[in-house]
């Protein structure tokens, strides 16, 4: 009787377990293509910011304010530094008053050097008159074109107590504080403009001349290989260096949303002159996991993992090497990432048949 109930109760928890188990995963498949590529090199670099400048005071005076916090992103004509500038504001009233007083004054000779003139036409006055009031009127202008100058540059130094953001970027440090004396030319501020960051890596001698001027890179942050940012080869220096035997090559990168700092080590990936004709594979079908990388074929319902090798990159095409693989055999690009191997599959567009 034991062994009967056991026997008994085996029977209902085989057919638990098989309506537990898993339905097939429905995915979507491609065909393996040949195409050519271009060789590529994936190198080390460091970024640097488009500008790092030091901004200056162009006028002296007593620091009234400091506007701008430190690491944060400013527009351009934002406010960084104030400085006190009454003294400046009262030169500049006295100067407009002096400015329009040699106006009038230069207005009245010009009156009187017309009437001069008339009387010198009629004979009433001597010619040395007419010198005198052409002499006058001269001075007078002079004397207000002098005065304008002055009230002008007052009015520049004015605009300059208000020490704003030369161009879009980053405050770094600011270098003054509130009550302190500066003087034309004292550091107020260091900021980074990091619209476009260039990426500087060593391009090894052999590769020399593979390289063109405006070609493309694939900029990618340490951990993010995928989200690689689209730059173009800005610089080629022609002179090898002594110690490394490697030439510089300058990769402009724009950065709109400001994910690259400067100062950091990137992986640029530079496309080579040099073509070869390889498998390719839609970039959706390539799986990575940690160091390895992979594709999913389909044999009898199941998935099968290849180990794959990428070379190269073509758009939203990529460059594989694998055992096994050939043109025209269809690889997983839907459904993927939730596959393994042996794991039950159902591709999309073919029938399940169920058997009899």
């Amino acid at each position: 009787m034991r062994f009967c109930a056991i026997f008994l109760l085996s029977a209902p928890m085989a057919s638990i377990l098989s309506a537990q188990a898993p339905p097939p995963s429905l995915v979507e498949t491609a065909a393996i293509e040949e195409r050519e590529f271009h060789d590529q090199l994936t190198l080390v670099g460091r970024t640097e910011a488009r500008a790092e400048s030091r901004i200056v005071a162009e006028v002296a005076g007593r620091v009234r304010s400091v506007d701008a916090a430190e690491g944060r992103r400013v527009r351009r004509g934002e406010p960084l530094v104030t400085i006190d500038c009454r003294r400046i504001d009262l030169a500049l009233e006295a100067k407009t008053a002096e400015a329009a007083q040699a106006r009038a004054d230069a207005e009245l000779a010009e009156k009187e050097l017309t009437r001069a003139r008339e009387l010198v036409s009629t004979k009433v006055f001597p010619e040395r008159n007419l010198d005198a009031a052409e002499a006058a009127g001269a001075r007078t202008a002079e004397r207000l074109r002098q005065l304008e100058a002055e009230r002008r540059r007052l009015e520049i130094d004015l605009d300059d107590c208000n020490i704003v953001a030369p161009y879009d970027g980053f405050t770094v440090r600011k270098l003054v504080d509130v009550g302190e004396w500066v003087d034309p030319g004292t550091a107020v501020y260091e900021m980074v403009d990091l619209g476009v960051v260039r990426v500087v890596v060593d391009l090894p001698e052999r590769h020399f001349g593979q390289v063109d001027l405006g070609g493309p890179a694939a900029v990618a942050l340490a951990g993010d290989e995928e989200a690689a940012l689209a730059g173009t080869v800005a610089g080629l220096a022609p002179r090898a260096s002594e110690t490394t035997h490697t030439f510089p090559v300058m990769i402009s990168v724009p950065n709109p949303e400001g994910r690259i700092g400067s100062g950091m080590l990137v992986r640029a990936t530079l496309t080579l002159k040099k073509t070869f004709r390889s498998l390719a594979v839609s970039k959706d079908a390539v799986v990575r996991d940690g160091e390895r990388t992979f594709v999913y074929t389909v044999a009898d319902g199941h998935a099968a993992q290849v180990p794959v090798r990428a070379r190269a990159r073509l758009g939203t095409w990529v460059a594989i090497e694998g055992d096994g693989l050939a043109a025209g055999q269809r690889v997983v690009v839907r459904g993927n990432e939730r596959l393994f191997p042996g794991s039950p599959v159902q591709v999309a567009g073919e029938e399940n048949h169920e058997p009899d």
